[in-house]
């Protein structure tokens, strides 16, 4: 098998076969069918009813224990409540923070553009209700929310 021919033939072979394995397992990951098909998608569905929280309640159960918390809120719909402490739109992305339980924590709601002229109407120092999908803590500074409106 010195024959460099045969040695990239051979070499190409292993490549294709590689790189069809692995296309298959991400394939095979992404499609759910069957009753795990309907828990997942009734999981993101937006009717599913948020749970309710305190801006300062949800940053100090994050402050304790992340992984507790992840398990409770992450990937949920949540309707977390608070004074609103920043109203901004950074690079396209609109987004409002409510107060945490202390000047370094915060949750951050991020906002789609539809909802733009919505956010607008906000006012720093007001109370508000957001809903959101829970996305956890990011890097200790907030708690984030996605996909938000206001309430």
């Amino acid at each position: 098998m010195k024959n460099p021919i045969n040695l990239i033939i051979v070499g190409g072979v292993f490549l294709a076969l590689i790189l069809g394995c692995s296309g298959a397992n991400k394939n095979a990951a992404t499609q759910v069918t069957g009753p795990a098909a309907t828990a997942v998608n009734s999981a993101a569905a937006p009717t599913e009813k948020p749970i309710a929280v305190q801006a300062k309640a949800l940053t100090k159960e994050y402050d304790e224990n992340e992984l507790a918390a992840d398990g409770k809120y992450k990937d949920k719909m949540l309707a977390v409540s608070g004074k609103v402490s920043n109203i901004a739109e950074t690079m396209g992305n609109v987004t409002v923070q409510l107060e945490g339980f202390n000047i370094a924590k915060s949750v951050m709601c991020n906002f789609d553009e539809t909802e733009k002229a919505n956010v607008a109407k906000l006012k720093k120092g007001q109370q508000a209700t957001l809903i959101g999908k829970g996305d956890g803590s990011t890097g200790g500074l907030y708690v984030g929310l996605q996909g938000c409106r206001i309430q």
